[in-house]
């Protein structure tokens, strides 16, 4: 996160691609010439194209599902695949026409016309001439040459849009992340977020591959079965007959497949919560020697995942084992049957209706099955999905203005009371006391210090400053908040607070007062009921616990701000971090895992090393508003 200027890659060559260029992936060829020169590496990567960038993609899932939010209201729960066909189904539905063209067109003309080439070498025929077997030759190489020049192209956009809904899907789950509420953070894990980043996304790249064979493979079975009944009759209705008989057996299959999916999924999110739990306190379990029963419960916790997948493994391998079995019985009881019949089968018939049956084997009992169970757990998937985009989200500030505030009708009107009350009476707000201004004009009028009248030019001053600091203010009016909608008693009850720019304030009571929430109210992180909140300019915000994420020192005081060397050195001094560094074995590029544990070994409490950098990260950041919770706490 540390801010500077990335070196720059080279533009994707498929974004200036001829058509011809892009039909053949010529544009492929200049990096598979740079891997024969040398190894390749990171600087021999490209820039990636602007329409699968993360940022634009987000954005307009991030846009349409506000949409479907809106729209749902309260009449219906908001579904993540209307926003996924809203944003894809018009190019989806292209590539699906595509592919029928080339399933029900191109591959199903070319068994008719091999079957009219090999009827030119049976010894008693008459009709085919030789210049029209040389048309038929040439007419399935022209086949066989657009299903090639067709399908690659083909799959490379559908993984492209696969990969679009990946990306997509992670951008919204980052965004999500960042935005949920106190609540919402209890009900989930992060075990539940690194699943849905790792594997359920992962689905969309898979699926979208079958997910048109769906209806393309029933659509071409009625074809092929209307041209092989001209070949051979009725015989071709016993063998697709049998074939279709499987359907039933592979929907109820493809239904288990997604169940299991789900099973699968919360055993692996219970797995990676307990691994993340392992970690965080592993200097604890070394400690006392707990290796042992820590290592017997994510061994359990892994033999039930296990359970899960093998039976779903067992499932895939017999959709599979269709694939070997169905077609050459299917085209044993068609031959079968035409024998049976009295019939005098010919060289042409075979060929075209193993040809056929060959177009069958690869549209109904490779891809028909594959994309029952791909698109059943991608399904899954999509529901996971959609119940972490449901969580509760922060309240969002009002857009065009950069104060936090919100405000709705209070129940009743109280004083407002000052920062000063708060830290003498420990959140009462039931007591009535004088602003801040109110004392200091008494104060004032005590000493015998009356202020004088001011000049019109002084008071237009004097009122313009008054504006100036009030927008810059932090501003409580009653206020009331809970954490819980069903919670009996609120958090925070009727409070007013008032604290002008340039006050350094303290909020001190027992435990349970109200100080965190306070500065969560003020954050917009604990919802109001009742009451207005005021922000006035950028706030920095040091938690309870101190923060830290994997990188270098310098990146985490830097929080992605860039670098000021004079400022960054000031408050490394000022936070008394300088002789840190020197002990440190490199310095501020010294490397930190999560939790800051190289730099105070695991410990987290205050006044360590950590809360130093928390301290001098929250210093750094040009702010008007600093919130540091709990320096005395009882950690």
């Amino acid at each position: 996160m540390e801010s500077g200027k990335a070196k720059g890659r080279p533009p994707h060559p498929r974004a200036k691609a001829n058509p011809f260029s892009a039909l053949t992936f010529a544009w492929t060829l200049p990096i598979f010439w740079s891997g024969l020169k040398h190894e390749l590496e990171e600087n021999d990567l490209y820039e990636p194209l602007e329409e699968h960038a993360s940022g634009p993609l987000g954005d307009k899932f991030a846009r349409l599902w506000d949409e479907e939010v809106a729209r749902a209201g309260d009449k219906r729960t908001p579904s993540l695949l209307r926003v996924i066909l809203r944003a894809y189904a018009g190019k989806c539905l292209l590539y699906g026409f595509v592919l029928l063209f080339m399933e029900c067109g191109i591959r199903v003309a070319q068994p008719v016309f091999l079957g009219m080439l090999v009827e030119y070498y049976s010894p008693d025929q008459k009709s085919v001439t030789r210049e029209e077997a040389y048309w038929y030759a040439g007419a399935v190489v022209l086949c066989s040459a657009l299903n090639v020049f067709v399908i690659h192209p083909y799959m490379m956009a559908i993984l492209h849009m696969g990969m679009k809904f990946r990306v997509a899907c992670c951008s919204l789950i980052y965004r999500k992340s960042l935005r949920l509420s106190k609540t919402a953070l209890g009900e989930t894990t992060v075990g539940q977020v690194v699943n849905l980043l790792s594997n359920d996304v992962n689905r969309f790249d898979v699926s979208i591959i079958f997910l048109h064979y769906l209806w393309i493979g029933p659509l071409a079975t009625v074809v092929i079965t209307y041209l092989m009944w001209q070949e051979i009759r009725w015989a071709a209705v016993v063998g697709v007959a049998f074939m279709l008989a499987f359907i039933p057996l592979q929907a109820y299959l493809g239904r288990r497949t997604s169940v299991l999916r789900l099973k699968t999924a919360l055993r692996t999110d219970e797995r990676v919560r307990l691994m993340n739990e392992i970690l965080s306190g592993i200097q604890v379990i070394k400690m006392y020697t707990w290796e042992k029963p820590f290592a017997d419960l994510v061994a359990k916790a892994r033999k039930h995942e296990i359970k899960e997948i093998r039976a779903t493994s067992y499932i895939r391998g017999v959709l599979t084992s269709f694939i070997m079995f169905t077609t050459r019985i299917c085209l044993f009881f068609s031959i079968l049957a035409f024998v049976l019949e009295y019939n005098v089968i010919s060289a042409k018939q075979v060929f075209v209706v193993t040809s056929f049956y060959n177009i069958l084997r690869q549209t109904m009992t490779v891809f028909f099955p594959q994309g029952i169970a791909t698109v059943a757990e991608a399904a899954i998937s999509i529901k996971r999905l959609q119940s972490f985009m449901l969580y509760e989200d922060t309240s969002k500030p009002v857009p065009g203005l950069t104060d936090i505030q919100t405000s709705t009708k209070p129940k009743a009107k109280e004083p407002e009371k000052s920062a000063a009350d708060i830290l003498r009476e420990g959140f009462k707000p039931e007591q009535e006391t004088k602003p801040l201004n109110d004392e200091h004009k008494e104060k004032s009028k005590g000493n015998g210090n009356a202020e004088a009248p001011l000049e019109s030019g002084e008071e237009d001053s004097t009122e313009l400053h008054n504006l100036e600091e009030d927008a810059r203010s932090v501003r409580l009016k009653h206020a009331t908040a809970k954490w819980l909608p069903d919670q009996h008693e609120n958090t925070l009850t009727h409070l007013s607070l008032t604290i002008k720019p340039g006050k350094l304030i303290a909020v001190i009571g027992p435990v349970g007062a109200g100080k965190s929430s306070l500065l969560h109210v003020l954050l917009k992180e604990l919802p109001l009921i009742s009451g207005s909140v005021h922000v006035g300019g950028t706030v920095s915000y040091a938690s309870q616990e101190p923060w830290l994420f994997a990188g270098s020192v310098r990146q985490n005081i830097l929080f992605g701000q860039p670098m000021d060397r004079p400022r960054y050195n000031t408050v490394v001094r000022r936070c008394a971090l300088d002789r840190d560094f020197a002990l440190l074995p490199f310095g501020d590029k010294t490397l930190v895992g999560e939790r800051g544990v190289s730099l105070s070994g695991g410990t987290r409490r205050p006044y360590t090393r950590e809360a130093e950098v928390v301290a001098a990260t929250v210093t750094y950041k040009r702010a008007y508003i600093f919130h540091k919770s709990g320096q005395f706490d009882a950690h």
